[in-house]
C-alpha cells in the first residue's frame, strides 16, 4: 500500500469483521486456483491482513506476503500464530512499500489481489512498482492483479453524501453493532483518483458509542492506459478476465490481467 501507514491504524482494526460480510467479495478461489496451478514460491503484495494469504498457505503452498503498513501486519501475525496448526508452511512477511521493495528471491507467481496496485496514484509511481515486480518474477513466472473498471456514473453521483455499505454485530461485545459508511469527497477526472472516508460508527441498540474514521484514495484506470503501462515495462498479458469468474473482459466490471515478462 502506498497511503501513509498511519491511515491504516483504523482500517486494520475493522478490516476482518467488515470484509467478512460483504458478500460480493469472489476473490479467494481465483487466486487459490492460480496460486496451485503455477506453484511456490509466491509473494502477494499488498497481502494487508491475509485473507488470502492465509487461504493459500493452508494449502500447503510457500507464500510471502509484502505490505506497506504495520498495523495490518500486525493483525496477520497475531493470526499467524494463532493458526499455526493449519499452516503446514512458514510464511515470510516483508514491510515494505511495492515501489520499492528488493528481496533476495524470484517468484513462479506475484499477486497484487483486491484493488492494491490502485493505491499508486502518479504513472511515475506505477511504473517503478511494475518495473520492481518484474525484477521480482522467474523467466517463467506470471504476475496477477485486479483493478475494477471504472462506472463514471457511480464515481460521480452522491459525492458527499454517507453510504452505508456493512454492518455486523461485534463478537467481542454483546449488544453492539457497529455500521461502516463510505463518503466519496473529491473526483479528480484529470489525475483519475477519488478520495473519500471510511467512517466506523458502533451502536449500543440505537445509541452510537463511538465513531472512528479511515481515508482512502484510490486510483482508476482505462483498458489502453493499463496496455500502455504493460508495454513500457516490457510485460504482456497472457490472460485477462472480466470478473473472478473468468467472464471476458469486455463486460467492464473488474479488469483482471495474468501477466509475464514479454518474450518469456
Amino acid at each position: 500500500m502506498i497511503m501513509n501507514s498511519d491511515n491504516y491504524t483504523i482500517l486494520a482494526k475493522y478490516y476482518d469483521a467488515a470484509y467478512s460480510h460483504l458478500k460480493d467479495l469472489t476473490d479467494i478461489p481465483f487466486y487459490l486456483e492460480y496460486a496451485e496451478k503455477y506453484g511456490d514460491p509466491v509473494l502477494e503484495i499488498g497481502c494487508g491482513t491475509g485473507r488470502i494469504l492465509l487461504e493459500i498457505a493452508k494449502k500447503g503452498i510457500k507464500i510471502d506476503g509484502l505490505d506497506a503498513s504495520p498495523h495490518m501486519l500486525a493483525v496477520l501475525k497475531r493470526k499467524i500464530v494463532t493458526q499455526s496448526s493449519s499452516l503446514p508452511q512458514k510464511i515470510n512477511l516483508y514491510q515494505k512499500d511495492m515501489r520499492f521493495f528488493s528481496l533476495e528471491k524470484k517468484y513462479k507467481l506475484i499477486t497484487i489481489p483486491f484493488r492494491g496496485f490502485q493505491h499508486l496514484h502518479t504513472i511515475s509511481d506505477q511504473l517503478m512498482a511494475l518495473r520492481q515486480i518484474k525484477k521480482h518474477l522467474r523467466d517463467n513466472g506470471v504476475l496477477i492483479f485486479d483493478v475494477f473498471y471504472p462506472n463514471f456514473k457511480i464515481l460521480e453521483e452522491k459525492m458527499n453524501e454517507e453510504q452505508l455499505d456493512i454492518e455486523w454485530q461485534d463478537v467481542k461485545h454483546t449488544g453492539y453493532t457497529i455500521k461502516r459508511y463510505f463518503v466519496r469527497n473529491k473526483l479528480d477526472k484529470l489525475h483519475q483518483f477519488f478520495q473519500g472516508k471510511f467512517i466506523f460508527r458502533t451502536y449500543e441498540n440505537v445509541k452510537m458509542v463511538k465513531e472512528e474514521d479511515s481515508p482512502l484514495k484510490l486510483s482508476y484506470f482505462t483498458y489502453p492506459q493499463m496496455q500502455l503501462l504493460f508495454e513500457n515495462c516490457d510485460l504482456e498479458i497472457i490472460e485477462e478476465f472480466g470478473s473472478f469468474k473468468k467472464d471476458p473482459v469486455e463486460i467492464c466490471k473488474e479488469m483482471i490481467f495474468v501477466l509475464r515478462k514479454k518474450g518469456a
